[in-house]
C-alpha cells in the first residue's frame, strides 16, 4: 500500500516574507533641500570604531610627543652633566699631568743640579788633594815625619797618603737628559757621601799635621830656652795692622784654605826652629867613647893641685876620627898651646865647639863641615897623658859645660 501524495495546494502555498534590517536614517537639511542618508548600524560601528581609535592615537601621539620632549629635556640635561662631569675629570687629569710633568722637570732639574755639584765638589777634592801632597812634601823637608790621625769610632781613617777619588765616575752623568734620567737618586746620594767622607779625611789630615807641627815646635823651643838659647820666629811682614774684624760665615773651601794657611804657618815655624837647633851641639864628637874626665874643677894631672877643667876627655885610640858635632865653618885649625893640634868650628849665633890634642889635622880655616864631618884624629899632643879628645862648648867665648847639651840631644834627638 503507497503512501498518500501530498496535495499540490499545499505544496503551492505562499512562503512567509522576510522583515527588512532596521536602519539609522540621517536627515541632513540646508536650506529648503533635506536629505535623509540612511546609516547601516555596521557603518556606523565602523565610524564609532575608527573615530576611537583616532582618538585614542590622537592621545597617545600628543601624550607622546609631551613626554617625549620632558624625556628628551631630561636626558639633555643628563648628557649635559655627563658632559660637565668628563670635562671635570679630563681638567683634573691634565692638571695632575701637567704636575707630574713640572715635578719631573724639578725632579730632572734638581738631579742636574747634583751632578754638577758633585762634580765640582770633586774638582774641588782634587786640587785640594794637590795642595796636601805639596804640604806633605813641604813637612817632610822640615824634617817633619806626618803621624796619621787616630780614627774615629764612626768614620775613616785619616792620613797623609793621596785620597782616591770617587768609585765612581762623575764624568759620566753629566750630558744628555736621557743619561740623567738614568741615574739612581740612591748613587747619587753613595757618592756624596764618598766624598763627604773625604773631605773630613782631608780635614782630619790637616788638623793632625798642623797639631803635630806645632807640638814638635813647641817641645824643640822648650829645650832651647832651658839652655838659655834665643827661640827665632818666622819673618812676618812689616808696616801692616788695621782693626779687628771677624770673619763672616765661611764656605767649606774658605775653611780648608784657612786651615791650610794656619798648617803653612806651623810648617813654617817649625823649619825656622828646627833649623836653628840643628846648628846646636847637641852629639858627641866620638860616639860610644867612655868620657875620662868631665867639666869642672877637678886636680890637675900635671901640677897636682885645682883647676878648672873647660871641656870632657873622651878616651879614644890614637888616630880614631873625631867629628864635628854640627854643621858649621872652621875659624881655627892650628896647634894652640895646651890644646895641642886643635880645631875650632862656628856653628853660628855664638855658638863654637874645639877639639883639642888631635894627632893630625883634616880641616883648614875657612872649611864648612857637616855634621859628623871628620876635623881631624885623637892624639895626645899639647898637655896630655895620653890619647884622647878634649871637646868643649863655648857660647859667645865662654866655656860651658857640654854635658847640657849631650844630655838634652838624647830628648831632642827624636824631634828633629
Amino acid at each position: 500500500m503507497s503512501s498518500p501524495r501530498p496535495s499540490r495546494k499545499s505544496a503551492d502555498a505562499p512562503r512567509p516574507q522576510r522583515k527588512p534590517a532596521s536602519q539609522t536614517r540621517l536627515i541632513i537639511a540646508h536650506g529648503d533641500r533635506v536629505q535623509a542618508v540612511h546609516v547601516k548600524p555596521r557603518t556606523l560601528l565602523m565610524l564609532g570604531v575608527g573615530f576611537a581609535l583616532f582618538s585614542v592615537l590622537y592621545f597617545g601621539s600628543t601624550a607622546y610627543l609631551f613626554l617625549r620632549d620632558d624625556w628628551l629635556g631630561a636626558k639633555a640635561g643628563d648628557q649635559a652633566q655627563l658632559r660637565e662631569d668628563y670635562e671635570d675629570q679630563i681638567s683634573a687629569l691634565r692638571n695632575q699631568i701637567e704636575r707630574i710633568t713640572s715635578r719631573r722637570l724639578v725632579d730632572h732639574a734638581t738631579v742636574e743640579q747634583k751632578v754638577d755639584r758633585l762634580l765640582e765638589r770633586q774638582e774641588a777634592l782634587g786640587e785640594r788633594q794637590d795642595m796636601l801632597t805639596r804640604l806633605e812634601e813641604a813637612a817632610r823637608r822640615a824634617g817633619f815625619s806626618i803621624p796619621n790621625p787616630a780614627p774615629k769610632a764612626d768614620g775613616p781613617r785619616a792620613d797623609a797618603t793621596p785620597v782616591a777619588v770617587p768609585s765612581v765616575t762623575l764624568a759620566a752623568m753629566s750630558g744628555t737628559s736621557k743619561a740623567l734620567r738614568t741615574i739612581d737618586p740612591a748613587e747619587i746620594e753613595q757618592i756624596s757621601g764618598q766624598i763627604d767622607a773625604m773631605e773630613g779625611q782631608q780635614d782630619a789630615v790637616i788638623g793632625t799635621m798642623a797639631s803635630g807641627a806645632a807640638s814638635r815646635t813647641d817641645k824643640i823651643a822648650a829645650v832651647m830656652k832651658r839652655l838659655g838659647r834665643k827661640v827665632p820666629r818666622p819673618a812676618v811682614a812689616d808696616d801692616v795692622g788695621g782693626p779687628f774684624v771677624p770673619l763672616p760665615t765661611a764656605t767649606e773651601d774658605e775653611r780648608f784654605e784657612a786651615n791650610v794657611t794656619a798648617l803653612a804657618g806651623e810648617l813654617d815655624r817649625l823649619a825656622v826652629v828646627r833649623k836653628a837647633a840643628l846648628a846646636l851641639p847637641w852629639n858627641r864628637p866620638i860616639a860610644n867613647a867612655p868620657i875620662s874626665s868631665l867639666f869642672g874643677p877637678r886636680i890637675d894631672p900635671f901640677l897636682g893641685r885645682p883647676a878648672m877643667h873647660t871641656g870632657i876627655d873622651f878616651r879614644a885610640p890614637r888616630g880614631y876620627p873625631a867629628r864635628a858635632v854640627a854643621a858649621g865653618t872652621v875659624i881655627a885649625a892650628e896647634e894652640n898651646g895646651g890644646y895641642g893640634n886643635m880645631v875650632d868650628v862656628d856653628h853660628g849665633n855664638g855658638v863654637v865647639t874645639r877639639y883639642g890634642h888631635l894627632s893630625s889635622i883634616s880641616v883648614r880655616v875657612g872649611d864648612k863641615v857637616a855634621a859628623g864631618g871628620r876635623v881631624g884624629r885623637v892624639g895626645s899632643t899639647g898637655r896630655s897623658t895620653g890619647p884622647h879628645l878634649h871637646y868643649e862648648i863655648r857660647i859667645d867665648g865662654q866655656a860651658i859645660n857640654p854635658m847640657r847639651y849631650l844630655s838634652a840631644g838624647k830628648e831632642i834627638a827624636a824631634l828633629l
